[in-house]
């Protein structure tokens, strides 16, 4: 189990070095994302530009007596401007789980993550402190492996969600609202509603390039105990234009994850010549 562990990391930290290496050819810079766990912002890919986000992340889970690991290896976001203001964004990856089940056993899944699209329109594009408006419609599909799902069934969820974007002095914040359908992580519930926040900003620390981040970001699901965490990490936007980070975040709640860790990758580059400016 622990060579297996390792041989999906070194795949995954290989897969992130080359699209570094690919990102530094390609030159575009990349939007805010990563590494938030779920915030967004209100802003739109240039029409015609592909921005792909992607990172490794650990997460652990020791609360109640669990002593559970989860490895995403890696993550993979791309996100397609179409118009000034629309863009749609997929999003998957393969994901490591290693959980106790019984006394001392335990077992390791791997499986495809959790699937998503999402149709993002910018709806005011505003400047300073004045809040640029967005709303995100996304289809989640499940993808995993049967014996990670909360039931049997293959149901497609949805979540709908407003964003706001502006900025205070130096501060840019992104504001987070909305709810869906979504897959219970509680055992035989299935797909549940759900309501879904997160209040995120970023600070430069200078001019190098280097900014600060910080995410708090919740997820009520009924039936279960609320999911809410605090990230705090560093971005730096690198002479290539690509921006990499990392960061730490924690449990708020008792339906946390314990702490985790993530570090990737983001950048932009001209995928449709005929849409792009």
């Amino acid at each position: 189990m622990k060579g297996t562990a390792t041989q999906f990391c070194r795949w995954g930290f290989g897969l992130c070095l080359t699209v570094a290496l690919v990102g530094v050819a390609l030159m575009g810079q990349a939007l805010a994302g990563r590494p938030f766990i779920s915030a967004t912002d209100a802003e739109i890919v240039d029409a015609g530009f592909l921005e792909l986000e992607t990172g490794i992340a650990l997460s652990r889970n020791t609360r109640g007596g669990a002593n559970d690991s989860s490895w995403s290896l890696p993550s993979v976001v791309f996100n397609l401007g179409l118009t000034e203001n629309f863009e749609v964004d997929f999003a998957t990856g393969f994901d490591l789980v290693r959980e106790k089940i019984e006394g001392s056993r335990r077992r390791q899944l791997g499986s495809v993550a959790e699937t998503s699209l999402t149709a993002k329109n910018r709806l005011f594009k505003g400047e300073g402190a004045i809040p640029s408006l967005a709303t995100e419609l996304t289809l989640i599909f499940p993808t995993q492996r049967r014996e990670l799902l909360s039931a049997p069934s293959r149901k497609v969820g949805f979540t709908a969600v407003g964003v706001a974007t502006a900025e205070a002095g130096p501060l840019t914040y992104h504001l987070n609202l909305g709810g869906g359908v979504v897959e219970s992580p509680k055992r035989g519930l299935g797909t549940v509603g759900s309501l879904l926040w997160a209040i995120a900003g970023e600070l430069p620390l200078g001019k190098n390039g280097l900014s600060a981040v910080i995410e708090f970001r919740g997820e009520s699901v009924r039936g279960s105990l609320p999911d809410n965490t605090a990230l705090g990490g560093l971005v730096w936007e690198s002479p290539w234009e690509i921006k990499f980070d990392v960061a730490g975040f924690g449990g708020l709640s008792q339906g946390s994850d314990s702490w985790g860790i993530t570090f990737g990758l983001a950048y932009a580059f001209k995928a449709i010549p005929w849409l792009a400016k």
